[in-house]
């Protein structure tokens, strides 16, 4: 099984202090966002290897679907909100043959991650002021600039929303949420035939330290990207009784921010 647009697009040096969108059309595009694509990258430091994963989320119903690769083991997963079914993916497995699944739940001591609810990233990046523009990067042929704000939210902040963000990020090592817009800067309208200025592409969520709230000792780092945002997706997740056996140990595959 091969997975598309799991590794970072190709950099270029060049980089300037005008980002081309405001920290308000940053929050916006999550406090819009409804479905997406993701490609996600989770480096294991504690066991010096990396989990590479593709799929979907749907935002409103807290449901996403994932291929994840660690290793030599590839996994099927699928999410409604802090319960996962898994299930092994073979290369020469027929089609029509029904998944194995697991049932385990996810729920972790701080419960469902408040950075993966796009209305808690926005209120974040509104508070946390100006973007910086860093380096472009390249997506099927096309030049995007990456544009990021650095939040960091304070437990004794007065907004809830950011407080509990805080709480859940320390919880799991970690102080500092980089969110990101990869933006086209001369967009193309296709339909139209013009220019349509300023465009956001895609999203992208960073961790630089990141450990299970149940292991601290893993240690990883995370780069999510969200891309064909708003497109519809299609996720089907089973019942608990499709499952053929309940899963009670978590690994570096089970790892998701959605």
């Amino acid at each position: 099984m091969v997975l598309k647009r799991l590794l970072p697009g190709r950099r270029s040096d060049s980089s300037t202090n005008s980002a081309p969108v405001t920290a308000e059309q940053l929050a916006a595009a999550w406090e819009t966002l409804t479905t997406a694509s993701t490609s996600a990258t989770w480096k294991c430091r504690h066991a010096n290897g990396s989990v590479l994963a593709e799929g979907t989320v749907d935002f409103s119903a807290r449901e996403s679907r994932a291929t994840v690769i660690r290793g030599r083991a590839t996994y099927e997963y699928l999410r409604r909100g802090s319960t996962a079914f898994r299930a092994p993916v073979q290369e020469d497995q027929d089609a029509d043959v029904e998944p194995s699944w697991e049932y385990a739940s996810e729920t972790d001591a701080c419960g469902i991650h408040a950075y993966a609810i796009p209305e808690v990233i926005a209120a974040a990046v509104r508070a946390a002021g100006a973007p910086v523009q860093g380096r472009t990067e390249e997506f099927d042929e096309k030049k995007l600039t990456v544009v990021t704000v650095t939040v960091k939210p304070k437990p004794s902040d007065a907004d809830g929303r950011l407080a509990r963000l805080a709480r859940q990020l320390r919880d799991h090592g970690a102080t500092a949420l980089l969110v990101s817009a990869l933006v086209d800067p001369n967009a193309w309208d296709d339909e139209s035939d013009e220019p349509i200025g300023t465009k956001i592409e895609r999203l992208r969520l960073e961790l630089q330290h990141w450990t299970p709230a149940d292991n601290p000792m893993d240690d990883h780092s995370v780069t999510v990207d969200l891309f064909d945002l708003n497109e519809p997706v299609d996720i089907t997740v089973p019942d608990e009784s499709a499952a053929e056996r309940r899963r009670t140990a978590r690994g570096c595959a089970d790892l998701a921010l959605f």
